[in-house]
Parts: structure tokens; C-alpha cells; sequence
């Protein structure tokens, strides 16, 4: 007797070996549901694997990208040696005179001796004067509601309002000084050009040691403190740091390249400070270019510890007292919603004092 399959058998007997595996699945998924949390974790992963990959299910299909919330990209500019260049004296005017007693003074005396009942030669003394005049420079920065209210972790915009502005205000304040320091003509006769086999990273090296050298020797000073600090660009150090002459001085006692501090403590100087910052030089819309702002130059200054009546330094920055000021408010009238701004300004002035108390070597490499 021929026994009739019901319904269900008929279905069980039809059902592909795909539609099987996948009723696999789901009971165990059902299971692994019902298991406490924790339970056999590895398993869960394996069988949700398996069910992506029957169903054609890719990771990137089931997960939207968000940004990170402990990770992000900014870059800075390398560390400034302007303001340690010529350093900060707090003014009370936006300009004033400051007093300037006569070189030659102090260098010259009348005859000193005397008789019985002689009287002693007087001195000849003279004062003059030179001045300051600040400069006003700011920047601004905004950012609307919108913009605040839809950021995510690890933006932080009116964090970054203020910092934007300080970093370019800090950037054009060194391109300033750069500036001053690097021109010849500022150092009141007090330089040498180098040029072909005098130059350090010359075939023949030039000499790096007598160039320092004469530059020591030809420093003017005064009564006030003050440090002796050499400067150049990144370029000019690394030349120096690996000269055959200056590693000849350290090859029994050192290994490795001359540091900044062994050439300054060999030359007798109480730092070396190198320019490392960089700038885009290139027009809008063009590739990038981010050459150096040092150039090629080597400089030492006497650099003033403090602001005194009797200093001779080769520069001081002299500055608004208060500055700089930082303002922060909302525009409602700005945008959808409003915005913030804020702006950060500073009157200032860098001024040569003495220039006969620096000496510049212009052109140290090619």
C-alpha cells in the first residue's frame, strides 16, 4: 500500500540545500538570543558572519562612517625664535623716545693725571634720543551657530576661532622679525657675504670657525645683561652639525652630528636658536611650496635679558602694556541663525636699538 506524503513532507523534500542552512541559522541565531549576555560570543560572531555573507550583505552596507572622537589632523608651524630675538618691552605710549648715550663717549677719555694744585680734566658727555612707534595688526575669525551646534567629536570650532588667529598673528609677527635680522643693512656694518669656496657646504667647506670668530670679536656691548644667541635657519645647521671642521672638535668625546648646544657652548654663545618655520609661497589656485623663512644666513645678537637704562642689545619689540587684546561676540545678523567672531590685536613695533651689537653672515651656503 502506497503511503501519501502530507504537506509538510512535500515541503521538507523540496527545500534547496541553501533554504536548510539558513533555517540552521536562525534557530541557532534564536538560541544564541536567548543565551545571558556574554555567552559564547565567538560563536555569535561566526554565525553573524555566515548569515552576512549567504544573505550578500557587505560591512560597509551595514555601517556609516563618523569621525573619530580621539583622533584628528592639524598641522602647526615649526617653533618661532622672533620674540627670543628681540624680546618684549611693555610701553605705556603708542610712542615715546628712549635715551641713547654717544659710542664714542665711553671709548675716549681726557688726561688723567694731575698735579699738586691741578685740577682734574672734565669729562665731555652728550645724550641724544631716538624713538618707538607702535603699529597696530589683528586678525578675525567666525564661525556660525550652525556649524557649532552640528559638530561633532573632535571638532572644536570656537576652540579653534581663537587659536587660528593667534597662529597667524604669530606667523606674521615672524616673518617681521625674520626680516629685520636677515637685512645687512641693519647691523651697521657689521657682516660679511660669503660667496663660491668660502661658503660652508662648498667642496672645500670654507671656514665656519673663523667666520664665528670674527663675528664674536667684532660685538659691541653695554652695562645692561645680556646673551650672546647665534641664529640661523634649519638649512645652515644641518651644514654645520655635520662640517668636518666642528665634528673634528667633538669626534673624541661625541658620536654623531654637532647639537645645537656643543656649537653654541664652542663658540661661546648661551644659545642657538634655529629658524625652522615654514611658508606657502605660492599664488592661490597654485600647487604648494613651503620653503623655509630663515634663508641662508647666520647671525649672532646680543639679546637683552631684561629691559634696563643701560642696555646695548641689537633689538627689542616693544609692545602696547595689556596686549594683546582679544575680543569675542555674537552677530545675529550674520547667517541663518548668527555667528561668533572674534579678533585678537596687538600694537607693536620691533625696533633695532644697537646694531653694532649683532653681526650678520649673509649667504653662509648657497
Amino acid at each position: 500500500m502506497t503511503v501519501g506524503l502530507s504537506a509538510a513532507d512535500i515541503i521538507q523534500t523540496q527545500r534547496t540545500e541553501q533554504g536548510l542552512h539558513y533555517e540552521k541559522l536562525a534557530k541557532e541565531t534564536r538560541r544564541l538570543l536567548r543565551a545571558r549576555v556574554g555567552e559564547d560570543v565567538e560563536r555569535a560572531k561566526r554565525l553573524n558572519d555566515s548569515i552576512l555573507h549567504l544573505k550578500g550583505v557587505s560591512p560597509s552596507q551595514v555601517h556609516s562612517n563618523a569621525f573619530l572622537a580621539n583622533l584628528s589632523v592639524q598641522y602647526k608651524n615649526d617653533e618661532y625664535i622672533g620674540e627670543s630675538l628681540m624680546p618684549i618691552v611693555p610701553c605705556g605710549k603708542r610712542s615715546d623716545d628712549y635715551a641713547v648715550f654717544p659710542k664714542r663717549e665711553r671709548f675716549a677719555f681726557p688726561d688723567d693725571a694731575i698735579g699738586a694744585r691741578g685740577r682734574a680734566n672734565e669729562l665731555s658727555e652728550s645724550r641724544s634720543s631716538d624713538n618707538y612707534s607702535v603699529k597696530d595688526y589683528a586678525l578675525q575669525n567666525f564661525v556660525d551657530v550652525e556649524t557649532v551646534n552640528n559638530q561633532d567629536a573632535p571638532f572644536d570650532e570656537m576652540l579653534d576661532l581663537i587659536e587660528a588667529i593667534n597662529d597667524g598673528l604669530a606667523f606674521k609677527r615672524e616673518k617681521r622679525i625674520a626680516t629685520i635680522v636677515t637685512t645687512a643693512g641693519n647691523y651697521a656694518g657689521n657682516t660679511v657675504t660669503l660667496a663660491g669656496s668660502d661658503q660652508w657646504n662648498s667642496a672645500g667647506g670654507g671656514d665656519p670657525i673663523k667666520n664665528v670668530q670674527d663675528a664674536l670679536a667684532a660685538l659691541w656691548m653695554g652695562q645692561g645683561r645680556t646673551r650672546r644667541v647665534m641664529f640661523s635657519s634649519l638649512e645652515v645647521y644641518n651644514v654645520l652639525a655635520r662640517h668636518a671642521a666642528l665634528r673634528d672638535l667633538f669626534k673624541y668625546t661625541t658620536e654623531g652630528l654637532a647639537t645645537r648646544q656643543q656649537l653654541a657652548r664652542y663658540f661661546d654663545c648661551d644659545d642657538y636658536l634655529i629658524g625652522a618655520a615654514r611658508e606657502d609661497t605660492a599664488n592661490a589656485g597654485a600647487a604648494a611650496s613651503y620653503p623655509r623663512i630663515w634663508g641662508k644666513h647666520l647671525g649672532i645678537l646680543r639679546v637683552a635679558e631684561r629691559a634696563t637704562r643701560r642696555s646695548a642689545h641689537f633689538g627689542s619689540t616693544f609692545r602696547s602694556a595689556g596686549d594683546p587684546v582679544t575680543n569675542e561676540w555674537f552677530d545675529a545678523a550674520v547667517g541663518k541663525a548668527g555667528g561668533y567672531l572674534a579678533k585678537v590685536g596687538v600694537s607693536e613695533d620691533h625696533k633695532v636699538v644697537a646694531g653694532d651689537t649683532g653681526y650678520l653672515v649673509v649667504n653662509a651656503i648657497a
